[in-house]
């Protein structure tokens, strides 16, 4: 109990030091990300139902959905976190900050998703129906985890250049894995739960 104390200290001091910043950049850019798919969405309709059609059938593949249409928690969460984590893992790149493009990628699809469904005639209440219920965990667990990424290029791009601000890997490892096990991973395995079992009947009572 004691490590368990000493470790959510430990998280909750890196939170609220340099890293605090990261994360508000990459929440903001969420938003921007958003706002932009959903422009996109409204200028390029047919583009846009296009691009979720091939990204739902990309879901289909992964074994996420079965044959009876329904989710698999389990796949769902194997899925889910396999992204996080490689959103993460693409900060070992320096200079590149490929973090971001999963950011912008994830927000864009948000808003590509609203525009569909404006354009189809559905009301807001729908799409915030299919989406709020497992997004108040997963988005969250996407931010911290592509800030992650973006702390951890970031610091890469230091070390290339053997900056005196940059922290020594062996702790900015253990602070990052901190927020990915005590923060990433329960909101994820949260999301999933959620997607599966309560979404589909919220979003059931707006279509």
């Amino acid at each position: 109990m004691n490590w368990v104390k000493e470790q959510a200290a430990l998280l909750g001091k890196f939170l609220k030091g340099d890293f605090r910043r990261t994360l508000g950049f990459c929440a903001l850019g969420m938003v921007l990300a958003v706002l932009l798919g959903v422009g996109i969405g409204l200028l390029f309709p047919e583009q846009a139902y296009q691009t979720l059609n091939s990204f739902m059938e990309q879901i289909a593949e992964s074994g996420v959905i079965d044959e009876n249409g329904g989710m698999s928690v389990f796949a769902l969460l194997m899925n889910n976190w396999r992204a996080m984590l490689v959103s993460a893992a693409y900060g070992v790149v320096p200079f590149l900050f490929l973090p971001i493009f999963s950011l912008l990628m994830n927000g864009a699809l948000l808003g590509l998703l609203a525009a569909v469904f404006a354009s189809g005639g559905n009301s807001i209440a729908a799409y915030l129906a299919g989406i709020l219920p497992h997004g108040i965990f997963e988005i969250p667990a996407l931010i911290f985890s592509i800030a992650c990424g973006v702390y951890l290029c970031r610091n890469m791009c230091r070390l290339v250049v053997s900056s005196p601000e940059r922290i020594p890997t062996l702790e900015l490892l253990e602070d990052l894995l901190r927020v990915v096990v005590l923060l990433v991973a329960p909101l994820t395995a949260a999301a999933a739960f959620v997607e599966c079992y309560v979404t589909p009947v919220v979003m059931g009572l707006f279509l």
